[in-house]
């Protein structure tokens, strides 16, 4: 009996939405547990944990790492809980199902889908495949465009939606989306500015800053976990420019001025694909 040594992985993600709590870390660990113990000759090397990723791209941690270990032979086989824990692009699901599964050999077991290529050597010919790929790439676009008409919705209100507040600001504990101002670290914003409409320049005010040991932005916010005998950061001319500039200071809130394109693709992979057979013909999915 060939033995199997089973990569386990498991991905979560905000997208999951309604079916957050079915789709938990816990609860995939073990549905894939009770599986394997039921495989005569299956063995989980390791499980491989994407808590937080989206579906839509390939840049995950723990899916390179079971790459790279693919690779290396030290996993023969993967299992997901279902094909979308995989991932919801279903060009890329695919090109893996298709492409590098089949090539490295890797037997792979989707179980909710009653899926093991073990049964099925040519997965794509199992049409429920590619079609619940198709679907769960379509879902992940359906939640993509409600998150972000919420969001455009909060910022025309007004919503503060920035996880951190600006220096001088702080998040208000009773609702996270309005900005109070911080007494100590209002004083020093109020003084930069005082000092900028006497004249001086950015560089003579960040030389004041410093000679008063006033804890640039960045470590003010660590300022309870900060060592008294380490050297801080000092202020200089692009940290005091930065505070001139940032028009929050005169009661304005922006947000939404800029745009990411972002292709999503197997960028996050490219050390996997690096060491593949030079050969291989597929390399148009690499970015």
């Amino acid at each position: 009996m060939k033995k199997w040594n089973v990569g386990a992985y498991i991905r979560l993600s905000k997208e999951d939405g309604d079916n957050f709590e079915s789709n938990s870390i816990t609860n995939q660990k073990d549905i894939i547990k009770e599986f394997v113990n039921n495989c005569p000759g299956v063995n989980i090397i390791d499980y491989y944990i994407d808590d937080g990723y989206s579906g839509t791209n390939f840049d995950r941690p723990a899916i390179k790492k079971l790459m790279e270990d693919i690779v290396d032979e030290k996993v023969n086989a993967v299992i997901v809980k279902d094909l979308s824990r995989l991932g919801r692009n279903h060009i890329y699901v695919d090109f893996l199902l298709e492409e590098i599964f089949p090539k490295h050999k890797i037997r792979f077991i989707s179980i909710l889908d009653k899926f093991d290529s073990n049964e099925n050597e040519d997965i794509m010919d199992d049409y429920t495949v590619p079609v619940r790929s198709l679907m769960n790439d379509i879902y992940s676009h359906q939640i993509s465009k409600k998150t972000k008409s919420v969001l455009r919705a909060k910022k025309e209100n007004g919503e503060y939606l920035s996880p951190s507040a600006p220096y001088g600001y702080l998040k208000d504990a009773k609702d996270k989306h309005k900005i109070i101002i911080d007494k100590e670290a209002s004083d020093n914003v109020k003084m930069i500015f005082e000092m900028a409409l006497k004249g001086k320049l950015p560089s003579e005010i960040a030389y004041i800053l410093n000679q008063r040991k006033i804890l640039i932005p960045s470590e003010y916010k660590k300022k309870d976990k900060l060592n008294e005998n380490l050297e801080y950061k000092k202020w200089n001319n692009d940290r005091v420019t930065e505070i001139l500039k940032n028009r929050v200071y005169i009661g304005e809130i922006t947000q939404g001025k800029k745009k990411t394109c972002q292709v999503q693709g197997f960028s996050g992979i490219s050390v996997f694909f690096e060491r593949l057979d030079q050969t291989i013909e597929n390399t148009e999915f690499l970015i």
